[in-house]
């Protein structure tokens, strides 16, 4: 009796064991597989590399708020503000403007830069897309109203900046232009005073704020537009 049990075990353990066999044949084979699965949903995706030239600038109205915007002009002070909105944002890896800047300098490239050159500019950083563009209108308009009776007398002021900018990004490797935005940025402010017998009233605004805040607006724009179309 104990060697029919024997045998019986001995059976069993036997179908046990080849059974376990079998799985690990079947098994083992998927498992490297598994691993190389796992490393590519870890690997992060790439992101697109970009540079951003100064912006064009056509009709922009007064002359004094170009020249005198951030310090260093429409042009320049638009492209500094949409750089730091994209390198903020996440979304794209930002070509720095001293890069742009020591390349110029080493090729003896100085002036205005054309979409021919900017699109070669970008080509020898390694980016993918060059974005351009051009300020349409940066201005402000002021409009003041008056009125009084008997010698009293309330008036207003009323400012609204504007600023339009238009955007492409030219592909680096087919010099074709793959996306282009158009964006409007607006801010408003007024103030008021009264005056008795002409004495006294109100002042307005300084006109940096209002066109920063227009400029803001106008770049966040591009920004939104970008990651949806690039």
């Amino acid at each position: 009796m104990t060697k029919v049990f024997s045998k019986k075990r001995l059976l069993l353990l036997s179908q046990c064991s080849l059974s376990l066999m079998l799985m690990l044949g079947i098994v083992a084979p998927i498992l490297p597989g598994l691993g190389h699965l796992e490393t590519a949903i870890a690997q992060p995706t790439k992101k697109k590399k970009v540079v951003v030239v100064d912006f064009d600038f056509a009709n922009t109205g007064d002359s004094s708020y170009w020249y005198s915007y951030r310090g260093s002009g429409a042009a320049r002070g638009i492209s500094e503000l949409l750089i730091n909105k994209l390198v903020n944002d996440g979304t794209y890896s930002v070509v720095s403007r001293g890069a742009v800047e020591n390349y110029l300098k080493e090729k003896g490239i100085s002036g205005a830069m054309d979409e021919a050159t900017a699109v070669k500019v970008g080509k020898a950083l390694g980016v993918d897309a060059v974005i351009v563009g051009t300020v349409t209108r940066f201005n402000v308009e002021t409009k003041r109203a008056s009125g009084g009776l008997f010698g009293i007398g309330g008036n207003s002021e009323t400012q609204k900046a504007t600023v339009q900018l238009t955007a492409r990004a030219v592909d680096t490797t087919t010099q074709s232009i793959i996306a282009a935005w158009n964006s409007v940025g607006e801010s408003s402010t007024s103030s008021g005073g009264v005056s008795v017998f002409g004495i006294g009233g109100g002042g307005s605004s300084g006109t940096d704020e209002i066109l920063s805040k227009a400029a803001d607006d106008a770049t966040t724009k591009i920004v939104t537009e970008m990651k949806s179309r690039l």
